[in-house]
């Protein structure tokens, strides 16, 4: 492992807290000059507090590891009261569980062995745990291996495809432990005050608990270019960016005008979505099924049908008042609930507004591939789908006739 261990020590604490601290059912951080303090709501009535320690007795001389036994929850939560003041904070059912760390910042050298024997989730990195930072983290690593296993043990992509595990994973890493030290760094230090210059600003913790917030909810992750990540068409959807996750929107199902998000419609079923967005002309469908139809079938045919390999859905930037999703053609529209509309629901509450969200022309349209992890792949505009084409057939092992 490449890093290093750091001098933060924290504590944690769940309990059902008595308390008229006002925001303890929100997450939140609390940065004050006795410290500072993360809130965390869990299930039911039970709160988890992370603490900041300055204590150096909680260190064990000779190995430099926290030492439990030199603490104890009750103190842990005196900490957590100078840090909460003048609010009080009290756990009169007693404390549920607790414990106490040092951050330790690392990542692995490498990922994997030939592409036969792999790590993922702490045994890659080791970082912060607050918020469910490793949890997410190790999710993420384990799909993205999951699904191009499962692509390679099938036969439809070579042990090639495997390299970009690492590429990718290991990059996001990097960025999360890069984060990580900076975070820390300003959750453990002293509010900037008029005597405190070098203090840290409101400012500066409230954008950097927003880029948290995106590393976890994976938003925030973006994979560099290669096979997977193709950018050549990246001004046909520029309010995307290819190599990040599908931002959610909600758009209207035309078959019944229920609001639906487009991650409803991308199911973690192995297969690659292919969100076709029609434009606002009705036209030239026909032409485009059959075009696509053509393109997909020839990566599909011999694995299953285009069924089993890519999950197809369509987008019009229609009025749900003019539209009759059985016109559109069988391709665009495998199940009744495939067909989508950019407009609001019946009530106007949710809804419209997308295809401006993705950046992408009403009248030009594309094709947006969406990797089976949520990933964007690639973008085609409508009038040159060879780029999906192209994007396929660098990694996916031709199929015999």
């Amino acid at each position: 492992m490449e890093g290093e261990q750091t001098d933060y020590i924290w504590g944690v604490l769940d309990f059902v807290p008595d308390t008229d601290l006002p925001d303890i059912r929100i997450f939140c951080a609390v940065h004050s000059h006795n410290g500072s303090c993360m809130v965390i709501p869990r299930e039911g009535d039970t709160v988890r507090l992370y603490v900041q320690l300055s204590d150096a007795d909680v260190q064990d001389a000779a190995t430099g590891r926290v030492d439990k036994s030199k603490f104890s929850p009750e103190r842990l939560l005196d900490v957590a009261r100078r840090s909460l003041s003048p609010f009080t904070i009290a756990a009169p059912r007693g404390v549920e569980w607790w414990t106490l760390y040092i951050i330790g910042q690392r990542v692995a050298s490498k990922y994997s062995v030939q592409e036969r024997v792999f790590i993922a989730g702490d045994a890659c990195h080791t970082h912060s745990p607050k918020a469910g930072q490793g949890m997410n983290a190790s999710i993420n690593d384990s799909h993205d291996l999951a699904w191009k296993l499962t692509h390679v043990i099938r036969g439809w992509a070579g042990l090639s495809l495997l390299k970009t595990y690492e590429f990718e994973r290991r990059k996001y890493a990097q960025d999360l432990i890069a984060f990580d030290k900076r975070w820390s760094a300003l959750f453990s230090g002293k509010p900037r005050t008029d005597e405190d210059a070098d203090g840290v600003t409101h400012e500066e913790f409230l954008e950097a608990l927003k880029t948290s917030d995106q590393f976890m909810s994976g938003i925030g992750v973006y994979y560099a270019p290669s096979v997977l990540t193709r950018m050549t068409h990246q001004a046909s959807a520029h309010g995307l960016v290819i190599g990040q996750r599908l931002h959610p929107h909600i758009f209207v199902r035309a078959a019944d005008a229920r609001p639906v998000d487009i991650h409803d419609m991308l199911p973690a079923d192995g297969r690659f979505g292919v969100a076709v967005f029609a434009g606002d002309a009705d036209t030239h469908l026909a032409t485009l099924a059959h075009s696509l139809d053509t393109l997909l079938r020839r990566h599909a045919d011999q694995r299953g049908g285009v069924a089993a390999v890519f999950n197809v859905f369509t987008v019009l930037a229609r009025s749900k008042d003019d539209v009759n999703y059985t016109d559109v053609p069988e391709l665009l529209r495998p199940h009744w609930s495939k067909v989508l509309l950019d407009d609001t629901d019946m009530f106007g509450r949710s809804g419209g507004g997308g295809y401006d969200a993705y950046g992408i022309d009403r009248a030009r349209g594309a094709v947006v591939i969406v990797r089976p992890d949520g990933f964007v792949g690639t973008v085609a505009p409508l009038e040159d789908l060879s780029e999906i084409d192209e994007y396929f057939s660098s990694f996916m092992v031709e199929t015999q006739s």
